[in-house]
Protein backbone atom coordinates (compact mmCIF):
# COMPACT_ATOMS: atom_id res chain seq x y z
CA UNK A 1 0.00 0.00 0.00
CA UNK A 2 2.76 2.02 0.70
CA UNK A 3 4.53 1.26 -2.18
CA UNK A 4 1.21 1.96 -4.04
CA UNK A 5 1.08 5.79 -2.58
CA UNK A 6 4.65 6.28 -3.47
CA UNK A 7 4.21 5.51 -6.88
CA UNK A 8 0.83 7.50 -7.06
CA UNK A 9 2.69 10.56 -5.86
CA UNK A 10 5.80 10.45 -8.63
CA UNK A 11 2.81 9.85 -11.40
CA UNK A 12 1.31 13.38 -9.75
CA UNK A 13 4.70 15.30 -9.97
CA UNK A 14 5.76 13.88 -13.87
CA UNK A 15 1.90 14.66 -14.62
CA UNK A 16 2.63 18.37 -12.86
CA UNK A 17 6.01 19.00 -14.60
CA UNK A 18 4.34 18.13 -18.01
CA UNK A 19 1.57 20.62 -17.59
CA UNK A 20 4.22 23.19 -16.51
CA UNK A 21 6.85 22.44 -19.62
CA UNK A 22 3.30 23.49 -22.07
CA UNK A 23 2.58 26.82 -19.78
CA UNK A 24 -0.52 25.43 -17.72
CA UNK A 25 1.26 25.85 -14.52
CA UNK A 26 3.06 29.13 -14.09
CA UNK A 27 6.65 29.64 -13.76
CA UNK A 28 8.58 32.28 -11.95
CA UNK A 29 8.84 34.18 -14.95
CA UNK A 30 8.21 37.69 -15.19
CA UNK A 31 6.72 37.09 -18.44
CA UNK A 32 4.71 34.08 -18.42
CA UNK A 33 1.31 33.80 -17.76
CA UNK A 34 -1.63 31.17 -16.64
CA UNK A 35 -4.52 31.09 -18.75
CA UNK A 36 -7.39 32.36 -16.73
CA UNK A 37 -9.76 33.21 -18.71
CA UNK A 38 -10.56 34.49 -22.64
CA UNK A 39 -8.26 37.07 -23.04
CA UNK A 40 -7.23 37.23 -19.74
CA UNK A 41 -4.86 36.09 -17.61
CA UNK A 42 -2.95 36.17 -14.04
CA UNK A 43 0.80 37.51 -13.38
CA UNK A 44 3.40 35.81 -11.52
CA UNK A 45 4.74 38.35 -10.35
CA UNK A 46 3.94 42.09 -8.77
CA UNK A 47 5.64 43.63 -11.81
CA UNK A 48 2.63 45.97 -12.64
CA UNK A 49 0.18 44.87 -10.14
CA UNK A 50 2.06 46.87 -7.64
CA UNK A 51 0.29 50.20 -9.50
CA UNK A 52 -2.84 49.36 -9.47
CA UNK A 53 -5.28 49.64 -6.45
CA UNK A 54 -8.89 48.43 -5.69
CA UNK A 55 -11.26 51.24 -5.03
CA UNK A 56 -14.24 50.68 -2.70
CA UNK A 57 -16.75 51.47 -0.45
CA UNK A 58 -15.98 51.93 2.96
CA UNK A 59 -17.60 48.91 4.41
CA UNK A 60 -18.39 45.50 2.45
CA UNK A 61 -22.00 44.10 2.39
CA UNK A 62 -21.66 40.65 3.12
CA UNK A 63 -17.95 39.46 2.22
CA UNK A 64 -15.04 41.27 2.08
CA UNK A 65 -14.07 42.76 -0.99
CA UNK A 66 -17.57 42.69 -2.41
CA UNK A 67 -17.63 46.81 -1.87
CA UNK A 68 -15.07 47.04 -4.93
CA UNK A 69 -16.37 49.28 -7.53
CA UNK A 70 -13.98 50.36 -9.81
CA UNK A 71 -9.82 50.07 -9.90
CA UNK A 72 -6.82 52.81 -10.04
CA UNK A 73 -3.55 53.65 -10.36
CA UNK A 74 -1.27 55.01 -8.10
CA UNK A 75 0.66 57.83 -9.43
CA UNK A 76 2.18 59.41 -6.25
CA UNK A 77 2.84 58.07 -2.81
CA UNK A 78 -0.99 59.83 -1.98
CA UNK A 79 -2.30 60.24 -5.19
CA UNK A 80 -4.62 57.30 -7.36
CA UNK A 81 -5.74 58.37 -10.58
CA UNK A 82 -9.08 56.68 -12.01
CA UNK A 83 -12.06 57.41 -13.93
CA UNK A 84 -14.25 60.20 -13.27
CA UNK A 85 -17.45 58.75 -13.94
CA UNK A 86 -16.37 55.71 -10.85
CA UNK A 87 -16.79 58.81 -8.57
CA UNK A 88 -19.35 60.53 -9.82
CA UNK A 89 -23.73 60.36 -9.98
CA UNK A 90 -25.43 61.13 -13.88
CA UNK A 91 -25.70 64.47 -12.36
CA UNK A 92 -21.81 65.12 -11.98
CA UNK A 93 -22.11 65.31 -7.92
CA UNK A 94 -18.58 63.71 -6.68
CA UNK A 95 -19.07 61.03 -4.14
CA UNK A 96 -18.04 61.87 -0.34
CA UNK A 97 -14.30 61.12 -0.25
CA UNK A 98 -14.59 59.89 3.75
CA UNK A 99 -17.02 56.48 1.98
CA UNK A 100 -13.95 55.81 0.19
CA UNK A 101 -11.51 53.14 0.86
CA UNK A 102 -8.02 52.22 -1.31
CA UNK A 103 -6.64 48.84 -0.69
CA UNK A 104 -3.01 48.37 -2.19
CA UNK A 105 -0.49 45.62 -2.19
CA UNK A 106 -3.14 43.18 -2.84
CA UNK A 107 -4.19 40.72 -6.15
CA UNK A 108 -7.27 38.84 -4.14
CA UNK A 109 -10.12 41.09 -4.14
CA UNK A 110 -11.78 39.13 -1.67
CA UNK A 111 -8.59 38.44 0.87
CA UNK A 112 -8.23 39.88 3.98
CA UNK A 113 -6.63 43.18 4.41
CA UNK A 114 -4.87 44.97 6.67
CA UNK A 115 -4.85 48.95 8.39
CA UNK A 116 -1.30 49.16 6.63
CA UNK A 117 -2.57 47.95 2.95
CA UNK A 118 -5.50 50.59 3.07
CA UNK A 119 -6.20 53.92 3.04
CA UNK A 120 -9.23 56.55 3.18
CA UNK A 121 -9.72 59.11 1.28
CA UNK A 122 -9.95 63.21 2.03
CA UNK A 123 -10.24 64.49 -1.45
CA UNK A 124 -11.60 64.06 -4.44
CA UNK A 125 -10.73 66.60 -7.85
CA UNK A 126 -12.90 65.70 -10.93
CA UNK A 127 -11.88 67.23 -14.25
CA UNK A 128 -13.89 70.49 -14.62
CA UNK A 129 -14.92 69.71 -18.26
CA UNK A 130 -15.81 65.73 -17.25
CA UNK A 131 -19.36 64.56 -19.56
CA UNK A 132 -20.07 61.54 -18.78
CA UNK A 133 -19.35 58.23 -21.04
CA UNK A 134 -18.53 61.01 -23.38
CA UNK A 135 -14.94 63.36 -22.20
CA UNK A 136 -12.64 64.06 -19.90
CA UNK A 137 -13.22 61.20 -17.55
CA UNK A 138 -10.67 61.76 -15.36
CA UNK A 139 -10.55 62.25 -11.42
CA UNK A 140 -7.48 62.19 -8.98
CA UNK A 141 -7.95 60.55 -5.01
CA UNK A 142 -5.61 62.27 -2.53
CA UNK A 143 -5.32 59.52 0.38
CA UNK A 144 -5.32 60.60 4.14
CA UNK A 145 -1.96 59.14 4.73
CA UNK A 146 0.82 58.62 2.42
CA UNK A 147 2.00 54.90 1.69
CA UNK A 148 5.60 54.34 2.64
CA UNK A 149 8.39 53.58 0.44
CA UNK A 150 9.95 51.06 2.00
CA UNK A 151 6.49 48.38 0.89
CA UNK A 152 7.79 46.72 -2.05
CA UNK A 153 4.54 45.34 -3.06
CA UNK A 154 3.17 49.05 -4.00
CA UNK A 155 4.73 51.85 -6.26
CA UNK A 156 3.96 54.62 -7.80
CA UNK A 157 3.75 54.22 -11.80
CA UNK A 158 6.08 55.82 -14.19
CA UNK A 159 4.89 58.63 -15.56
CA UNK A 160 6.98 59.82 -18.71
CA UNK A 161 6.40 63.36 -20.13
CA UNK A 162 6.39 61.89 -24.24
CA UNK A 163 5.36 58.29 -25.32
CA UNK A 164 5.73 57.35 -28.65
CA UNK A 165 2.99 55.04 -29.29
CA UNK A 166 3.44 53.75 -32.60
CA UNK A 167 0.88 51.18 -34.09
CA UNK A 168 1.66 47.62 -32.61
CA UNK A 169 3.56 48.56 -29.88
CA UNK A 170 2.10 45.83 -27.10
CA UNK A 171 0.80 47.33 -23.78
CA UNK A 172 -1.32 45.66 -21.31
CA UNK A 173 -4.43 46.57 -18.80
CA UNK A 174 -5.71 44.84 -15.86
CA UNK A 175 -8.80 45.17 -13.16
CA UNK A 176 -10.70 43.22 -10.83
CA UNK A 177 -13.79 43.75 -13.43
CA UNK A 178 -16.33 41.71 -14.18
CA UNK A 179 -15.55 37.90 -16.31
CA UNK A 180 -18.56 39.09 -18.99
CA UNK A 181 -21.01 41.15 -19.10
CA UNK A 182 -23.61 41.32 -15.61
CA UNK A 183 -21.36 38.58 -14.14
CA UNK A 184 -19.58 38.13 -10.74
CA UNK A 185 -16.32 40.39 -10.21
CA UNK A 186 -12.78 38.48 -10.31
CA UNK A 187 -11.84 37.61 -7.44
CA UNK A 188 -7.91 37.87 -9.13
CA UNK A 189 -5.69 40.80 -10.69
CA UNK A 190 -6.74 40.01 -14.21
CA UNK A 191 -4.58 41.15 -17.44
CA UNK A 192 -5.21 41.65 -20.67
CA UNK A 193 -2.79 42.05 -23.47
CA UNK A 194 -3.44 44.83 -25.99
CA UNK A 195 -1.67 46.72 -28.68
CA UNK A 196 -1.61 50.05 -29.42
CA UNK A 197 -3.67 50.37 -33.28
CA UNK A 198 -4.52 52.83 -35.27
CA UNK A 199 -6.78 55.48 -34.65
CA UNK A 200 -8.91 54.81 -37.67
CA UNK A 201 -9.99 51.42 -36.43
CA UNK A 202 -11.57 52.97 -33.00
CA UNK A 203 -13.42 55.73 -35.65
CA UNK A 204 -14.83 53.00 -37.22
CA UNK A 205 -16.06 51.05 -34.76
CA UNK A 206 -16.91 53.47 -31.54
CA UNK A 207 -18.68 56.39 -32.60
CA UNK A 208 -17.37 58.81 -30.02
CA UNK A 209 -14.08 58.33 -30.47
CA UNK A 210 -11.79 61.02 -30.78
CA UNK A 211 -8.21 60.31 -31.08
CA UNK A 212 -6.92 64.23 -29.19
CA UNK A 213 -8.13 62.63 -26.58
CA UNK A 214 -7.86 58.68 -26.55
CA UNK A 215 -5.75 56.04 -27.46
CA UNK A 216 -6.83 53.29 -29.49
CA UNK A 217 -6.10 49.87 -29.29
CA UNK A 218 -7.05 46.32 -29.87
CA UNK A 219 -6.88 43.38 -28.16
CA UNK A 220 -3.76 40.40 -28.76
CA UNK A 221 -6.37 38.03 -28.51
CA UNK A 222 -10.02 37.87 -27.42
CA UNK A 223 -11.03 39.77 -24.48
CA UNK A 224 -12.77 43.26 -23.61
CA UNK A 225 -13.19 45.18 -19.98
CA UNK A 226 -16.41 45.40 -17.90
CA UNK A 227 -17.50 47.20 -14.79
CA UNK A 228 -14.93 46.85 -11.99
CA UNK A 229 -12.07 47.51 -14.26
CA UNK A 230 -12.78 50.91 -14.86
CA UNK A 231 -10.28 53.13 -13.70
CA UNK A 232 -7.50 51.07 -14.41
CA UNK A 233 -4.40 51.59 -16.37
CA UNK A 234 -2.98 50.93 -19.77
CA UNK A 235 0.66 50.22 -19.32
CA UNK A 236 3.14 50.14 -22.31
CA UNK A 237 6.63 50.01 -21.98
CA UNK A 238 6.67 50.34 -18.23
CA UNK A 239 4.88 53.84 -18.22
CA UNK A 240 1.42 54.79 -17.75
CA UNK A 241 -0.32 55.51 -21.35
CA UNK A 242 -4.50 55.79 -20.52
CA UNK A 243 -6.68 55.13 -17.83
CA UNK A 244 -10.10 52.69 -18.73
CA UNK A 245 -12.94 55.32 -19.14
CA UNK A 246 -16.51 55.01 -18.44
CA UNK A 247 -18.70 52.88 -21.18
CA UNK A 248 -22.17 51.95 -20.87
CA UNK A 249 -21.19 48.32 -20.68
CA UNK A 250 -18.31 45.61 -21.68
CA UNK A 251 -16.00 46.84 -23.75
CA UNK A 252 -14.07 44.47 -26.11
CA UNK A 253 -14.26 43.15 -29.56
CA UNK A 254 -12.32 44.78 -32.97
CA UNK A 255 -11.13 48.26 -31.07
CA UNK A 256 -11.25 49.50 -27.46
CA UNK A 257 -10.37 53.37 -26.22
CA UNK A 258 -8.51 54.18 -22.92
CA UNK A 259 -8.27 57.87 -21.99
CA UNK A 260 -5.20 59.35 -23.10
CA UNK A 261 -2.45 60.45 -20.29
CA UNK A 262 -0.53 62.86 -21.96
CA UNK A 263 -3.30 64.30 -23.00
CA UNK A 264 -4.61 65.43 -19.18
CA UNK A 265 -0.93 65.14 -17.78
CA UNK A 266 -0.39 68.63 -16.96
CA UNK A 267 -3.68 68.62 -15.73
CA UNK A 268 -3.12 65.58 -13.61
CA UNK A 269 0.58 66.92 -12.65
CA UNK A 270 -0.60 70.67 -11.68
CA UNK A 271 -3.45 68.96 -9.42
CA UNK A 272 -1.39 66.21 -7.48
CA UNK A 273 1.10 69.09 -6.61
CA UNK A 274 -1.69 71.11 -5.29
CA UNK A 275 -3.26 68.21 -3.48
CA UNK A 276 -0.49 67.07 -2.34
CA UNK A 277 0.63 70.33 -0.57
CA UNK A 278 4.50 70.47 -2.33
CA UNK A 279 3.48 74.56 -2.53
CA UNK A 280 3.15 75.78 0.53
CA UNK A 281 0.85 79.23 1.38
CA UNK A 282 2.66 82.07 2.30
CA UNK A 283 0.45 82.15 5.79
CA UNK A 284 2.75 78.39 7.14
CA UNK A 285 5.82 81.07 7.20
CA UNK A 286 4.17 83.79 9.38
CA UNK A 287 5.16 82.46 12.60
CA UNK A 288 8.82 82.74 11.07
CA UNK A 289 8.15 86.16 9.92
CA UNK A 290 6.80 87.53 12.85
CA UNK A 291 10.10 85.76 15.08
CA UNK A 292 12.41 87.75 12.46
CA UNK A 293 11.05 91.01 12.40
CA UNK A 294 10.77 91.20 16.55
CA UNK A 295 14.35 90.42 16.69
CA UNK A 296 15.10 93.54 14.49
CA UNK A 297 13.30 95.80 16.11
CA UNK A 298 14.47 94.54 19.78
CA UNK A 299 17.79 94.89 18.46
CA UNK A 300 17.25 98.54 16.88
CA UNK A 301 15.91 99.45 20.17
CA UNK A 302 18.72 98.44 22.13
CA UNK A 303 21.39 99.15 20.12
CA UNK A 304 20.12 102.74 18.29
CA UNK A 305 17.60 103.97 19.87
CA UNK A 306 18.65 103.53 23.47
CA UNK A 307 22.08 105.76 22.11
CA UNK A 308 19.96 108.47 21.05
Amino acid sequence: MQADNFLLSILLFLYTVAKADRGTVSDLSDDTFELLISGGHKPDSNRYSRHVVSIRTLNYVEVRGDNHFCSGTLISSRTVLTAAHCLTDRYKASMNPRGLRVIFGHIDRLAAHYDGNSRRVDQIMVHPRYERYKTHDVAILRLTERIPSNNHDVAPIILRKEANLTESIQCITMGWGQIYQHGPYSDELIYMDVEISNPSRCVEHIPDFDENESVCVKPSSEGEYCAGDMGGPLICRGALAGIIGGSLGCAGGQAIKFVSFLKYRKWIEDNVRAMTGSKRSVFVYIPAYYWILSSILHWLWKNLWLEL
